[in-house]
């Protein structure tokens, strides 16, 4: 049976009173004045949309088999008393369907859906219902899936027509309530095909959504996870592409249980910067490259690498200049020996952990150092130090993405490390995507961020204060994963926090005040 939720008529305060304004400019383009006839315009201007979102996403359905208990009014007070605006619902199909059946819609479940969106309207917070688990397809594998359900939505026709029919009940559901109370996302960080198939099938969605209700606002993740813009939906109507910015991903998952090899990551640090980590041997020769580092070194500095991880065997080389000053070669077997600390054994052969100390110290002044792989498969590293007299400056990778080249960057004489170009390298790769998000005029939200509760305290303020500025700068709205639990403000459980009492909760003052920097 479908039902269509009544909201009550009323003037927006805040956030809403200048989002009606603006939003509701039926005859006018986003940015364009003269419009392509075959593109209808916005009628939301979705800049002035994303910028004015600041929330969370709220767990009450985003898993059928541990967090299916619905969503919480407190929650939504919670937000409202704190000065947020925005929640994201990351839904598990199978929590709204019959077991095996996903043509069978729950109607008890969905109106547990349909009370977040009443309380949504009732505290002045927008929601934004979003696949987390859709038919075909999660980035979470956790949990069974019944067995007739274990298929392929990028390549199965059927799935792909069950995914546009949980949208299009939705769609025809809430097609009622007002664009600036409630929007979609579609699919969560989708990744495992091209973007040609991506954007069709996410287009039959869209225009099944549209025709219910045309100004209906619909976020859509990038591919790799929520990481690329989508540049052939730059100019689709009334859409927003959603960011998730959770790079370096082994400062903010670390120790993360559903990580696999997490627990064994080195206690992150901050400033990271934007380089890759893997140093590749001459048995990648695809992936093969140096890291240059560009610099006044002096004679008697020395150079420290701390190598994390060898796969079957390597070489860890630095020339400075064009003479190798230190240059050590790992072999991986059975046997600790002096050289590793954990035995990993592979189907590719032995890949054991060092996490040691190896360095040099420089036989004369030099302009550059180069520190590569010469030999062998691929090696990692989780620091590289250079000590010269009373100063040091430590390189610490953020990249730890498979098949990153390596780069050349710069140190200047106050120990500042930026590329080529002279720009920083913290947090260089999200920046990149906001400019260029800008400057082809694609408007943007960043809907997933934050840090496990296994970073320490301090590293992880440290990180949110660089990420919200950024965010800000780009008026980029942002939700926070999630409001309550490990990434949260709320019931963190951080061994290292100093909690405030709120509400019958614990606060995490420190937190709150870097996600409120924006003086929203």
């Amino acid at each position: 049976m479908k039902i269509s939720i009544k909201f009550r008529k009323k003037i927006y305060s805040g956030f809403f009173l200048l989002s009606v304004v603006m939003f509701l400019i039926a005859s006018g383009c986003r940015k364009d004045e003269n419009p392509s006839p075959e593109i209808p315009p916005n009628t939301i201007d979705l800049d002035l949309f994303s910028a004015k979102l600041k929330g969370f996403n709220l767990q009450g359905k985003f898993d059928v088999f541990w967090s299916n208990n619905g969503f919480s009014e407190e929650d939504f007070i919670v937000l409202s008393d704190l000065g947020f605006n925005f929640v994201r619902l990351p839904l598990d199909y199978l929590a709204y369907t019959e077991w095996g059946d996903w043509n069978r819609i729950l109607e008890n479940e969905v109106t547990e859906i349909d009370q977040a969106v009443e309380w949504g309207e009732k505290y002045n917070v927008h929601v934004c219902i979003n696949l987390h688990r859709a038919p075909g397809y999660s980035v979470n594998k956790s949990g069974p899936i019944p067995a007739n359900q274990q298929v392929d939505l990028w390549t199965s026709k059927s799935t792909q027509d069950a995914f546009v029919s949980h949208w299009n009940y939705f769609a025809s559901r809430y097609k009622d309530v007002p664009a600036e109370e409630l929007s979609f996302n579609l699919l969560n960080e989708p990744d495992e095909t091209d973007e040609v198939n991506y954007v069709n099938i996410m287009s039959a969605a869209i225009d099944k959504i549209h025709s219910h209700n045309p100004n209906r606002v619909i976020f859509v993740d990038g591919l790799q996870y929520g990481n690329e813009l989508i540049m052939s939906l730059k100019n689709a109507r009334n859409i927003i592409q959603a960011i998730h910015a959770y790079e370096p991903f082994t400062l903010t998952h670390y120790k993360a249980s559903w990580v696999e090899g997490s627990d064994g990551w080195p206690i992150p640090f901050w400033p990271m910067i934007d380089i890759s980590n893997y140093l590749y041997g001459p048995w990648k020769p695809e992936y093969q490259s140096s890291l240059g580092i560009e610099g006044e070194f002096t004679e008697d500095s020395k150079v420290i690498v701390n190598i994390r991880q060898v796969s079957i065997e390597s070489t860890l080389e630095i020339r400075l200049d064009e003479e190798v000053v230190l240059s050590k070669s790992f072999v991986c077997g059975p046997d600790p020996g002096e050289d590793w600390t954990e035995i990993i054994q592979t189907q590719w052969g032995y890949q054991n952990i060092s996490n040691k100390d190896y360095s040099v110290t420089l036989p004369a002044n030099d302009s550059r150092l180069t520190i590569s792989n010469a030999g062998g498969d691929w090696m990692t590293y989780n620091r590289i130090i250079i000590q010269s007299g009373s100063g040091e400056t430590t390189i610490i990778p953020g990249d730890n993405s498979w098949g990153s080249e390596q780069e050349t960057i710069h140190i200047d004489a106050d120990g500042k490390i930026t590329n080529e170009d002279g720009k920083s390298l913290i947090l260089s790769n999200l920046y990149r995507k906001l400019e260029t998000a800008r400057n082809e005029d694609i408007p943007v939200m960043i809907q997933e961020f934050g840090v496990h509760n296994q970073t320490p305290h301090d590293v992880t303020l440290a990180f949110l204060s660089d990420l919200v500025l950024i965010f800000n700068e780009f008026d980029a709205g942002y939700a926070l994963w999630n409001l309550e639990g490990s990434f949260g403000i709320l019931n963190s459980d951080r061994g290292d926090c100093n909690y405030e009492s709120y509400q019958g909760e614990l606060l995490d003052r420190d937190m709150l005040d870097i996600l409120k920097s924006s003086g929203f």
